[in-house]
């Protein structure tokens, strides 16, 4: 016998944050076969005041279909199922209600098409168990194979997992019921994952710190001060044209992000206010501008030699297992990282101070 098409009906809830919509529909629990009843998330009431316009939102998200699909009612989809409608609604979706960066869709795409459905994409979803996790991230781990992945690699894997699941459940594609997401946290029951990191910081005094800014070409030491003054962030730095800076004010303004290839707009909003340019940072930045062969207003400060000036190329000048750092404690590190990167703390470090004190000379 074909199951019955349903509509649903709509009922308001209460949160600590305020009155909610929610679809009421019928589906057939996993366990036991019975037809029990379901909820899914449409809106908060102060967003739709009326049921006209929650129904509204309902057709819009396509919850009717969502709750007559056979998905939900047979609770079998699998996990390559519902990690794909993660991708295409919420991943990519430029009006999610937290919409990603681009930095972020690049990572997440990458840990779900080539670590989690690669492993998980034929097995129902709702049947990976938290123990089938748990040894599956200890074979991914380092501690299992010196080439493999640090604990804080694995632990973003399982987030991304459990950010899967929790899509899964709020669009109806499987029982939302906690115990069917086996990445939930760990005191509820989901797998165990370790989060922090082996790496050990090697500590330097600023001296020592200015003995290896002193040893690179002018343009690494360039983006090394550039990024300890500033605080910037990496690409930030990428997407910074010599038409930013603003000699007369000592002020650079941040314009644009490059990421990969792609120009974007800052972060936020915050990330769009002008930072200060100290003196000793001015003079690194002249001092790059004479020597570079693009030094017009509208050219890349970091341009790109693979593309004759036409891109920005920080890649091209990263500085291979160098990692100065700066924490809030005053101290310098250096480890043993792939990527130039300086601590957001950068400002208030000894590396400034140093910076300040070597200006002053």
């Amino acid at each position: 016998m074909a199951p019955r098409y349903q509509k649903g009906s709509l009922r308001q809830e209460n949160r600590k944050d305020g009155k909610v919509w929610k679809l009421r529909h019928y589906a057939l629990r996993a366990e036991d076969g019975r037809r029990v009843e379901r909820t899914l998330f449409v809106g908060y009431v102060k967003d739709f005041p009326t049921e006209w316009d929650a129904w509204r939102e309902v057709d819009r998200q396509g919850l009717t279909e969502k709750i007559n699909n056979s998905t939900l009612r047979d609770g079998n989809a699998k996990f390559r199922k519902i990690a794909e409608d993660y991708i295409q609604n919420d991943l990519l979706n430029a009006e999610a209600i937290s919409p990603k960066a681009g930095t972020t869709i690049y990572c997440y795409q990458h840990v779900i098409r080539h670590y989690l459905i690669d492993r998980w994409g034929d097995q129902v979803a709702i049947e990976i168990r938290p123990n089938q996790l748990e040894d599956w991230f200890m074979a991914l781990s380092i501690d299992r194979n010196p080439e493999g992945l640090a604990w804080p690699s694995v632990s973003k894997i399982r987030n991304v997992m459990s950010l899967v699941y929790g899509h899964a459940q709020r669009g109806g594609l499987i029982p939302d019921d906690l115990k069917y997401n086996p990445a939930r946290p760990p005191e509820l029951g989901g797998a165990r994952c370790k989060c922090e990191s082996d790496y050990i910081a090697v500590i330097l005094t600023p001296q020592q710190t200015f003995q290896i800014l002193n040893s690179l070409p002018l343009l690494q030491q360039t983006m090394v001060v550039l990024d300890a003054a500033t605080g910037l962030r990496y690409s930030e730095i990428a997407g910074l044209k010599w038409l930013d800076i603003d000699w007369e004010h000592n002020q650079i303004h941040v314009r644009r992000r490059w990421i990969r290839g792609n120009v974007r707009e800052p972060k936020s909003r915050k990330s769009k206010a002008p930072v200060a340019m100290a003196p000793l940072l001015a003079k690194y930045l002249q001092a790059w501008r004479l020597q570079t062969e693009y030094a017009k207003p509208e050219d890349w400060i970091f341009a790109s030699q693979k593309t004759p000036g036409a891109d920005s190329a920080c890649r091209e000048y990263a500085l291979p297992r160098l990692h100065p750092s700066c924490s809030s404690k005053g101290r310098s590190e250096i480890g043993g990282r792939t990527t130039l990167r300086i601590s957001q703390s950068a400002p208030q470090s000894g590396f400034i101070l140093g910076i300040q004190e070597e200006d002053r000379r």
